[in-house]
């Protein structure tokens, strides 16, 4: 009988990893405390690639309009700040690509420990304060007021646990919404998942600045060649390609390939916001004669979302009410 021992491999590594996560949550989830400001979170049970970055923003942008005071919570994945600090430069090899983003926008707090960033928020000023996590729905000490699971392609209830699949986590109910991200036109609106309302969105590709010339094509993200054919259907132009790893650290090597590569385009480049914060500075640094075009992504409602919205607002709301938080 033939054994695929390689698979029993995988199963048993990802058997593990469940187990591990399972005892991260029963440990953690016993000092779980709210936060000082009602906590949405914007998570996801699958790793990398769900666009939590952009549905965060989305989120964000909605409660301001509404009044409210959003102050982004976020790890800083790959940046080497670990005591909870508020962004205040944008040294994105400190604060980590995506917080430097985010701070472009909103007051951002970066820190691995949420619930000692969330006491920080208390020092920034603001009416009706709202703490947006951007990833966290697997960081127990922080108790959310309202989650929101984002999700691209494979379905996380389709999906396997890592390493075979991409779940960090098995999903469960206890989230208010899911937010599933679409690029092409042609899908199905799902409704609910077990209950839980689910909304859909479409994920534009534009262009924030810089030209549509043609030039070279890099990117250093989750899902790299859905990221170069997005920025290259969405600018009109076929170009060359230089794929780096998610997070990736730019290097003056790097600087160089890029250099060599964009030559024939007259050193057009062009790149997504979160590769362009840590080569706009490198470029301007090292004199280089690339020109950064910057792309990035924006999330747009196809279904109807004024009921997330509702329910957000109710929730954010019922938290102020309940627990005599004051509102500036």
């Amino acid at each position: 009988m033939y054994i695929n021992f390689f698979s029993l491999s995988q199963l048993l590594t990802g058997s593990i990893y469940l187990l591990g996560q399972k005892m991260d949550e029963a440990v953690r989830s016993k000092r779980a405390k709210h936060a000082p400001y009602p906590t949405v979170c914007v998570g996801n049970f699958q790793a990398g690639g769900t666009g939590k970055t952009p549905a965060a923003l989305w989120v964000a942008k909605q409660l301001s309009a509404l009044g409210y005071s959003p102050i982004i919570l976020i790890r800083g994945y790959k940046g080497t700040v670990s005591k909870s600090t508020i962004v205040d430069s944008k040294d994105a090899y400190a604060y980590g690509d995506e917080t430097v983003l985010h701070a472009q926008h909103f007051p951002t707090i970066v820190g691995k420990r949420r619930l000692e960033s969330a006491r920080l928020a208390r020092t920034l000023p603001g009416d009706k304060k709202v703490l947006v996590m951007d990833d966290g729905l697997q960081h127990y000490e922080v108790l959310k007021d309202f989650s929101i699971v984002c999700q691209k392609r494979l379905r996380f209830e389709l999906d396997s646990m890592l390493p075979i699949g991409r779940l960090r986590q098995l999903p469960h109910t206890n989230i208010d919404a899911v937010v599933s991200q679409i690029n092409e036109a042609g899908y199905q609106l799902v409704e609910s998942w077990k209950g839980i309302p689910e909304y859909t969105f479409e994920r534009k590709t534009v262009l924030i600045s810089g030209s549509k010339k043609q030039g070279l094509v890099i990117c250093g993200v989750a899902n790299p060649d859905d990221c170069l054919y997005q920025i290259q259907k969405a600018g009109a132009f076929i170009g060359d390609e230089i794929k780096f790893s998610d997070h990736h650290r730019y290097s003056a090597a790097n600087l160089s390939r890029i250099e060599n590569a964009a030559k024939k385009y007259e050193y057009r480049v062009h790149c997504t916001a979160k590769d362009a914060v840590k080569l706009a500075p490198m470029v301007e640094a090292e004199n280089s004669p690339v020109k950064l075009s910057v792309w990035d992504v924006q999330i747009h409602p196809v279904s109807d979302v004024q009921p997330l919205l509702d329910a957000l607002v109710s929730r954010i709301e019922e938290v102020y009410q309940n627990r005599g938080l004051k509102q500036s």
